[in-house]
Order: C-alpha cells, then structure tokens, then sequence
C-alpha cells in the first residue's frame, strides 16, 4: 500500500522555536522540512543583486518571471537553497537581506509566487513547513496545524543565546524590543499576518525544553 503523503503546518512567532524543532521533527519521522523563510530571503537577494537594492514601494512580481528557486534536503533535516545554480544558503542570513526582507516579504505577488511554489513542492513529498501563514494561507487544509508560542521574554532570551554561542555580543533588552516591534508588525501585516488557524494544536513553549516540543510535536504527527 502507498504510504499517505502529509502535510504539516507549523506557525508562531519569531523566537518560538518552530524551524529548529520542525526540522528535528522531519528527522525524526522522515519528512521533508521546508524552509519557507529561506525562499523570501533568496528573493530579497535575487533583487539586491538586481537593482543594488529593494526599491520601496515597487511591485516585485514581474521580476520573479524565469526566476528558478530550489532546495536541496539533506538527512540532518537542513536544506539548501538555490537560486538557479547559486547555492545562497550564507548569503541569505546576512543583515542586509534581514533589513530588506520585509518590503519583499509584503508583496502580494511574491506571496503569491511563493505560494504556488511552496504547494508545488508539497504534491509528491510529506513535509512539514514552518512560517505564519502556513496553516491558514499557504495550506489551509494541512493534515495537522500547529501554533508554536512563548512569552516574550522566553523568546528573548532564545534568541539572546543564539547571538552568544555564535560569538556576537548583544544587548538582550534590545532584542526583546525587536521581539516586541517584530510580534507588532508581523500581526498587522496585509497580506500572510501571523494568525492562529482555528483548527491548530497551540503549544506555549515557554517552559518546555526544546526536546519537549520535538517530542509533543513527534506524538502529534506520528499517528497520522
């Protein structure tokens, strides 16, 4: 019998945790995760490289014609992104695609782009996709929804030791103001605002250790 293809969706806030235990999740039960913030960051590079710039207030869809985006998924759940035959995988986590990403990230026409190419993705492989919009925008009819959410300052402090155990010294006040500022933002926004699906399994991770989520997250999809 032909094993059934998933689909999960997995949405929450910046700092919830939700890449890092959806792709141990993937591991786990041999799903294909994608990244779908990676596919905005290579779209915000293809336009950097482009126009030296994301010109503001511009519609970006009539760039996007021919352009080819792609990843590679490799069995310790990570993915590389292509953009053509151009690995960007480093490129993309720069702090100038994460000043740019937003103006790219707001048109609807990428939205749309990436949508359709996301979907695509998802007709021959089980996957489990994280973002805020995944459950209700991109795959409304997903198999099973979840809403990853902590406090504030939990997510803070996440993100507070990632900056740390990468060797950048920061201000952790000052990452709870971009927390705060991103929540604010990432909730108003007029095309895929980060929303919790009706049908979603909300799970406040703010005092479960980051093997307590992979394991509530595991038991949730392994019976489907």
């Amino acid at each position: 019998m032909e094993k059934k293809r998933i689909i999960v969706a997995v949405d929450g806030p910046a700092g919830s945790g939700k890449s890092s235990v959806s792709r141990e999740a993937a591991v786990a039960l041999n799903l294909k995760y994608i990244d779908s913030g990676a596919i905005y960051r290579a779209i915000t590079w293809f336009l950097i490289k482009e126009y030296g710039t994301v010109p503001q207030g511009k519609g970006f869809s009539g760039d996007l014609a021919g352009l080819r985006i792609s990843q590679v998924f490799k069995k310790d759940g990570f993915c590389n992104t292509y953009v053509g035959d151009t690995d960007v995988s480093l490129e993309i986590r720069n702090e100038t695609i994460a000043k740019n990403i937003g103006k790219v990230s707001d048109d609807p026409g990428v939205r749309e782009y990436v949508n359709g190419l996301l979907r695509s993705w998802a007709r021959d492989n089980s996957i489990i996709m994280d973002g805020r919009d995944i459950g209700t925008v991109v795959f409304p009819d997903a198999d099973l929804k979840v809403y990853l959410d902590a406090s504030v300052d939990v997510r803070a402090e996440r993100r507070y030791n990632e900056y740390l155990e990468s060797g950048k010294n920061v201000d952790l006040n000052s990452i709870k103001k971009q927390i705060i500022q991103r929540d604010i933002e990432d909730t108003s926004r007029p095309f895929g605002a980060l929303k919790t699906a009706e049908d979603a399994v909300v799970i406040d991770t703010s005092l479960l250790s980051k093997e307590d989520v992979i394991r509530t997250l595991v038991d949730l999809i392994a019976p489907l």
